[in-house]
């Protein structure tokens, strides 16, 4: 293996800067969940949420889990994650990161957040909430499927964006 240059991020404690064009994707650290490749922009909610060792956390939106895992690096492995995705899939896929990387301290739950009870009693030592519904891209600049010209359009944009989120 090459050597390469490595940085810690000024910013982000826990977060290292490689060169781009860094392929780590099969490098033994990342294989393991020692080292998990993830952007400065992903690293942020986590890092300005700041949650303390032992604290209760609600994940939402959570899947595919690497916010959940930064999270709990973030708090020691130590306190509740309740991590949620109303996506079967997404949460299966989250419910396989958080066991892959070591997270003990994450629940992964296959609800729509909106359905649940946060005044049940076992959330009541939740102190922390992060939400990171997935992107839709209807954002982007230089779009042009908002040209369609079939009507009901915007309806069913909708509705599918509210699927998604």
């Amino acid at each position: 293996m090459e050597l390469q240059t490595i940085y810690k991020d000024p910013h982000i404690d826990n977060l290292l800067i490689f060169r781009p064009g860094t392929d780590l994707h099969e490098n033994p650290l990342v294989l393991d969940g020692r080292l998990v490749l993830q952007d400065k922009a992903s690293c942020l909610s986590a890092f300005l949420l700041n949650p303390t060792p032992s604290s209760v956390v609600f994940d939402v939106c959570a899947a595919p889990g690497m916010k959940t895992s930064h999270l709990s690096a973030l708090m020691e492995n130590r306190g509740k994650i309740y991590a949620f995705d109303r996506d079967r899939n997404r949460a299966a896929e989250l419910e396989n990161t958080i066991h892959r990387l070591g997270v003990s301290i994450a629940q992964a739950i296959h609800m729509d957040f909106l359905k649940v009870d946060v005044y049940e009693k076992k959330f009541a030592k939740v102190k922390f909430a992060i939400v990171d519904p997935p992107c839709s891209g209807s954002g982007m600049a230089k779009r042009l499927d908002f040209m369609e010209s079939v009507e009901n359009v915007d309806e069913r944009r909708l509705k599918s964006l509210s699927n998604l989120q």
